[in-house]
Formats: C-alpha cells, structure tokens, sequence
C-alpha cells in the first residue's frame, strides 16, 4: 500500500532503509524521533504522511535555503506546499497566509521565529493541524551543537492549537542525550524512537593534520582541483572565507562567499548559481547553516577544524547525497582550537548577559570543551575515524564493526603525497567509465526514471535537487547507453547546424571550451553535448 503511494507521488519504487518504519509509525497516530543521517532521506518520512492525509502539516525548519528547496521539490511533484519566512514581502506572506487560512495549502514550511509573530499566532491557533514535524531536532537542546532559543517555545505553541497534532522530530546529528532532551523539551507523548545507522559508506573521510595557513590553502586548492564536480569548503571566519574565494578565482577556480554577513538575495542568488554548477566551489563560514539542498557535491572540505563532531558530521554529510562516491576532507591547524577556545570563553560572557548563573554557565561550556576535546581526538586519531564518529552518535552498528571501513585515510593507510584523491576521482577515469557500454550510475537511472515519466528536465531539477545542466548531462549519458532521450525536443535544426559548423571549423569536438567560444552566448554546453552525442550515435549506428 504505502509502496504505491510512494511511487505516485516520489517516483520511487521502494523505501530507503529505515523510512517506511517511521513513516508507518506517524500514519499510526505516533509521535516520532527519527535520528537519520543527511541524505538518509529524511524530509520524505513526514511529507509522506503529510501528502496522505486531509489536513494541513507543518514543517519547522531554520534552514531559509533549504525550506525553499524542499518546497519547490514538492511543487514539481504537484504537491501544494509553500514556505514562510523572512525572505519573503508582507505581501508575500499575506498571500501564503491566506491561501493556508483557505485550505489551499497542504505543507508549510516555517522558522521556529515565526510563531512570535501575533498574526501567525491567531492563524496557527485556528488551524486544524494533522501533523508538526520540527526539522533539525538538535536545536531545542542546549546540548546540540547548534542551539536556538525559539526552538523552546515550540512545546507552547503545540498547545496553542485546538487539537494536539501528531508531532515528529528528526534530525540527523543527534547524541543520545540530546535525543533525551529533544523529547522532554518537545513534550513528545511516548514517541517511537528510531536510530537510523549514521553510517554512508560512499563518504571518505581524511584528515591532515598541523598545516600551516599558507600550506593548509594551498592544499584545499590541490584537492578542488584534483576533484571532478562541485563541492563546499568550511572556514571558520568569514574573513577567511572572503580570502579563500579570492586565492581559488586567481588560480583559475570559479568560487563564491556564502556567509550570514551577506544580503538574503545575495545569498539567494549564490545558492541559485551553485546548483545550477556556475561555481565548482561554495565558501561558507562554519558557523552559519547553508541549507543547500544539492545532491551531487562530490566534496566537503573544512579548512579549519570545526567545534563539535555533531557540526562536523552534519557539514561532512552535505556531500554525496546521491549516494555516488564523495570526500569529506578536513585541513587542520594548530590555531583551530585557540580560536575554538577564544569563542568559547566569549559564550560565557554572553550567557552572563542573558542572566544565567555561574553554575549554569559553567554546565554549558563543560559540555562544549567536551565536544572540542572529541574533535581533537578525531583529528590525531590513528584508527578508523568513521567508527569513532558512529561510537559517538551510539550508532547500534558498532557492535558489528570490524575496525576497517575501508573509507577512511587511516584505514586505507593514506599517503598525502601520493595524490590517490586525484587518482581515484579525475576527470579522465569518470568519463572513460561514462564511455564504457552499458555504464549507468544510480543517480542517472533515477533522472531517466522520471523523464520517462514525462517530467521536463526543469522539474527533474527540481525534484532531485540538481542542476538543470546536471539533469541534461545525465539524460544524455542515458542516450548514449540507448537511452530515449528525445534530443530534438530540446535542440532545434538551426542550433544543430549552428554547433555542427563549429565543430567542422575547430576540426575536433574534444574540448568544449574552443566551440562554446565560438558560438552565440544562447547556445549552452548541454546543446553542444547534445549534437555531439548524436554525432556518436549516428557513426555507431553505421558502422553496425
């Protein structure tokens, strides 16, 4: 039954591990915590639920960017979902507010901020609400690492509603004890607790250790470049983010600041552009939440050792959500825990402001010399570093762990000089694979499944939170496995002939750049890969 609803409505054939437990759970009337790793497919586990039942869900998240995904993934599936936030006009939200108030609405997406909003109070209070799932769990408690004081008034908007909804909390960086503390301070009524392993086998995990600044940015330079695909670096201060973007942009590598000193539409605009691959590289401040839903980053480097395993993971776990091989590097420096220490001291000032006693103080920054203490011995570690991540999260497969992911730098006994990131992911090795007959990765089945579905490449973007480029790339890698891409649906006679004449003029297709230039501005690389994937299958098709 619930197999069939997923396919209407996510295409999908069958589950993710772990999702049908805790969707059956919410359709049973359960209150839920759901600890599932980033890319473990988490947002499905409510919209789900959502989708199947007659009244209004809501879905609390703090993440900007990664409501406006999520909501647009939705809308191409036909799914009446919009999002309210501060990004958003008065009129815009006037608009949202009446079209739920009218029952137009089947998913919103809010920040917890926005319940201190009185007008928001007066429609919430009215509304007959089927299910509240809280997103991003970790930030009711003072514990996680990444704590946000409107997440405690969550528990008394609950009770602002006429009737209890069913109220399920997810998140995918989670200790035990703050999965204790997300269930007290939510108020959850004896949930169903579910542990999904933490554990991504196609993310590799490497550690350089005791770099100097001007080593430890040349370096992150080498591993962008020695990687194929898109990817997010981590500095710790938005200086160093400003610098890092302008050392990659003066050594040929296209980059952009992403950072909570910009604009809204700034940042909009930069996640816009990333998506679409116009940056190889985001360069984004540890401390501030990205919530960029690309599924295809290939790599996470943290140029600076980050404050917590729970943020280290949750960064880290931005890469390979397509379940393709991805990297997550972290370059580390002697300073990183000074600076750690400096921000922590300057926590117990402000916690002062706020009134806290000493004692309480004193509690909290036990716990973040803990968390900083745990990331020190992630970066010495010289047994597997993945397993000390799952022993960190009480992941149950630990029990069962033979000591060697076979995915890690020091179980793969890593030699940096060696360059076996380059080797293992260049460019030449991909394409040669892409060449080979009858090679499809997952995530290009899943792109074809849905064009033949009848899905424009655009929606496909959308729903699988790529690229629209990305998106054609795949579908003409489909083609030139005997895929049914209709080619000509998105390339006309003149753009052919435009691109052919190109091609006969710079004497090769080899290289894309010469013939780009050479072309009107309108015709985009995808066309230029489009006829010369013809060209092949034609010339394939004569010689048999």
């Amino acid at each position: 039954m619930l197999e069939k609803e997923l396919e209407k409505y996510f295409s999908f054939a069958e589950f993710r591990p772990g999702q049908k437990e805790v969707v059956e759970a919410i359709i049973a009337g359960k209150d839920v915590v759901a600890l599932m790793p980033t890319g473990g497919g988490k947002s499905l586990c409510f919209q789900l639920p959502a989708i199947l039942h007659e009244n209004i869900s809501i879905v609390i998240s703090p993440l900007i960017a990664l409501m406006q995904d999520q909501v647009d993934a939705l809308n191409a599936r036909g799914i009446s979902a919009t999002y309210i936030n501060s990004s958003l006009s008065f009129d815009e939200v006037d608009q949202r507010m009446s079209d739920i108030k009218n029952g137009k609405t089947k998913i919103v997406y809010i920040a917890p901020e926005r319940f201190g909003n009185r007008q928001f109070q007066k429609l919430f209070a009215e509304l007959d609400v089927y299910l509240l799932a809280v997103d991003e769990a970790h930030c009711v408690s003072q514990w996680g690492h990444d704590f946000r004081p409107d997440y405690l008034a969550v528990k008394e908007y609950i009770a602002m509603l006429k009737k209890r909804p069913i109220v399920a909390a997810f998140t995918a960086t989670a200790t035990p004890e703050v999965k204790d503390d997300i269930i007290e301070r939510l108020a959850l009524d004896d949930p169903a607790v579910f542990v999904r392993g933490f554990d991504r086998p196609n993310l590799k995990f490497f550690v350089r250790e005791n770099l100097k600044k001007k080593e430890r940015i040349e370096e992150a330079l080498r591993i962008v470049k020695s990687i194929a695909g898109s990817g997010i670096i981590y500095a710790i201060t938005r200086k160093e983010t400003e610098e890092l973007v302008r050392f990659f942009k003066e050594n040929g590598v296209n980059a952009a600041a992403y950072h909570a000193g910009m604009t809204g539409e700034k940042r909009s605009q930069i996640q816009n552009d990333f998506m679409e691959n116009k940056f190889k590289v985001i360069v984004a401040t540890i401390a501030f939440g990205m919530g960029v839903d690309k599924a295809d980053i290939r790599f996470v480097i943290h140029v600076g050792m980050p404050a917590t395993p729970e943020g280290y993971y949750q960064e880290a776990g931005r890469a390979g959500r397509d379940g393709e091989n991805a990297f997550c590097i972290l370059l580390h420096s002697k300073s990183d825990a000074s600076l750690h220490n400096f921000f922590i001291m300057t926590s117990r000032n402000d916690m002062k402001s706020q009134g806290k006693s000493w004692s309480e103080s004193q509690q909290v920054i036990d716990v973040k010399y803990d968390k900083l203490n745990k990331m020190k011995e992630y970066v010495l570690q010289k047994t597997c570093r993945r397993l000390l991540l799952l022993e960190y999260f009480g992941d149950p497969a630990v029990a069962k762990h033979s000591g060697n992911c076979k995915g890690c730098d020091v179980c793969l006994n890593y030699k940096w000089e060696k360059s076996e990131i380059s080797a293992d992911t260049g460019r030449k090795k991909r394409a040669a694979a892409r060449k080979s007959k009858g090679f499809l990765g997952g995530t290009i089945l899943e792109t074809a499944n849905l064009y033949k579905q009848n899905y424009a490449p655009e929606k496909i973007a959308k729903i699988r939170s790529l690229g629209v480029s990305t998106i054609y790339n795949h579908l003409i890698d489909w083609y030139l496995n005997g895929g049914e891409f209709r080619i000509d649906e998105h390339l006309t006679p003149a753009e052919e002939k435009k691109i052919l004449s190109a091609i006969e003029k710079e004497g090769s297709c080899e290289r894309l750049g010469p013939l780009k230039t050479i072309l009107p501005s309108e015709i985009s690389y995808e066309k230029i890969r489009m006829t010369i994937a013809k060209m092949q299958m034609n010339k394939a098709i004569k010689n048999n």
